[in-house]
């Protein structure tokens, strides 16, 4: 398989009449799927090949339908996250030139709203079949193009090639031993990297993947019973809500799971631990990768050692550590491998690569036996009287505390230390948790220059389309 859309195709011949994607109550088999998307793409001939095609979706088939459709016919699935604002919506399409803008009809209005005469629009309903010449993707061209979460400074575009995407759902396959008798929950956008990677591999392999349009606990857990799942995909902070209910049936819809993988936002070791409690046979992984090189590691938690660790690098991926101090143990993290973008859309940040590495702009340590730690963001480090503290090591010390929902560490101006720990906390419902507490707590376990000096209980932070806090707008 040379393309994503080899992933169908294949799948498609060997299971044509096994169930391909449910959500809510619809099913599809392959060949419903297949034939779906054989439509849509013949659609989509009209526009020149490697044409952008916008597309704003809910986890539904029709999302899937469309962006098989967009890549079947050698064009470009611009992926839009439902909850774009109508600004950051303009500046991507400004960005991404589309021909074409689809959506469900319950999203219809936002794109109805944009002034632009040269861009058609349509409702996913109004897509229709229409003779034209088969077209098919080549391995170099781009798949799809995301536009990065924009955590520390404006969103980026990233555009990924099928090759690309080959090698990294390989790599997944191999590595978490995804097969076609899985049945996959997925409460994940498909918007977004994570997700995405999650359908291709399903798609791959000839699995069942169950969409979510949300991360409501108790959806997941009785979806997870009810379609006898084997694998579940969930962000950290999603995981750690399940386990902290301790209900019984918490373990009986997980405990015969073979996996439940995440990424590699902060995962706290109680969570993994309380998974493993849980299941049965089953295995907990997470994984460390940027869309601009999705799944560049990999970590599977066999036991308690290691267990802050995003793993080792993927076959065919290399890393390495850069610092302008060649005796610093920790150093930007640069990765270089087939899972790599070769480039920016539009030819923008250059400065990003270097000899076919890419500069993450992510901080980490590896240790002897070649596991990597990710110790934060070059931009956010602290630096108190020359000493260099990570942000992260603050936050996760104070996530163990019970009704606290997030903490943001920023730096804050000091006239005789130059910056110190200024902590942003955002409590649970009902939460009882005071400064007082988590002051106390900062000193029995962090070093005193690590304590926060300052600590402001917040409603909420200010946050990308894809809902994770932006750092820089708290700075």
């Amino acid at each position: 398989m040379n393309t994503v859309a080899d992933f169908l195709n294949n799948s498609y011949r060997v299971h044509p009449d096994k169930i391909a994607v449910i959500d809510n109550d619809s099913k599809l088999t392959y060949s419903k799927l297949n034939q779906g998307v054989n439509e849509f793409s013949s659609f989509l001939n009209k526009f020149p090949k490697n044409s952008v095609v916008s597309l704003l979706f809910d986890n539904t088939h029709e999302f899937v339908i469309s962006y098989l459709g967009v890549i079947n016919s050698g064009c470009i699935a611009h992926l839009i996250p439902t909850g774009i604002s109508q600004k950051n919506l303009m500046d991507q399409i400004s960005s991404a030139k589309p021909k074409l803008v689809l959506s469900s009809a319950n999203h219809f209005s936002k794109i109805s709203e944009m002034e632009s005469k040269s861009i058609e629009k349509l409702r996913f309903s109004e897509v229709g079949k229409t003779n034209s010449e088969e077209r098919k993707p080549n391995p170099t061209d781009y798949a799809y193009l995301i536009y990065t979460s924009g955590t520390t400074s404006s969103p980026k575009g990233v555009p990924i090639t099928h090759s690309n995407c080959v090698f990294t759902t390989k790599n997944i396959v191999k590595t978490l031993q995804y097969s076609s008798n899985d049945i996959d929950i997925l409460p994940l956008p498909l918007s977004h990297s994570f997700g995405l990677g999650c359908l291709h591999t399903s798609l791959y392999v000839g699995s069942t993947i169950v969409l979510h349009q949300s991360m409501d606990i108790p959806q997941i857990l009785n979806s997870i019973k009810k379609h006898n799942a084997s694998t579940l995909a969930a962000v950290p902070s999603t995981l750690s809500k399940i386990v902290s209910n301790n209900l019984e049936d918490t373990s009986n819809s997980l405990s015969k799971l073979r996996l439940i993988i995440t990424n590699s936002t902060f995962f706290p070791p109680e969570t993994i631990q309380k998974l493993k409690k849980i299941l049965n046979d089953g295995k907990v992984a997470t994984y460390y990768g940027l869309t601009e090189a999705s799944r560049s590691t990999f970590m599977i938690f066999d036991s308690t050692e290691k267990i802050e660790s995003v793993g080792k690098p993927s076959d065919g991926i290399s890393l390495k550590l850069v610092s302008n101090n060649d005796e610093s143990p920790t150093g930007e993290i640069w990765i270089k491998g087939k899972n790599v973008i070769e480039k920016y859309w539009n030819e923008e940040y250059k400065e990003n690569f270097n000899d076919g590495w890419l500069k993450t702009g992510d901080l980490g340590r590896v240790d002897d036996d070649g596991h990597l730690y990710i110790l934060g963001r070059v931009d956010d480090l602290i630096n108190i009287s020359g000493e260099k503290v990570y942000p992260q090591e603050i936050e996760r010390a104070v996530m163990v505390l019970s009704g606290i929902d997030d903490v943001v560490a920023v730096p804050m101006k000091h006239k005789v230390f130059g910056e110190v720990v200024k902590l942003l906390v955002k409590k649970s419902v009902k939460s009882d948790v005071s400064k007082t507490d988590i002051l106390t707590h900062c000193i029995k376990n962090l070093e005193r220059f690590k304590v926060p000096a300052k600590i402001e209980f917040v409603e909420d932070f200010p946050r990308t389309d894809y809902g994770k806090i932006k750092r820089f707008m708290l700075k």
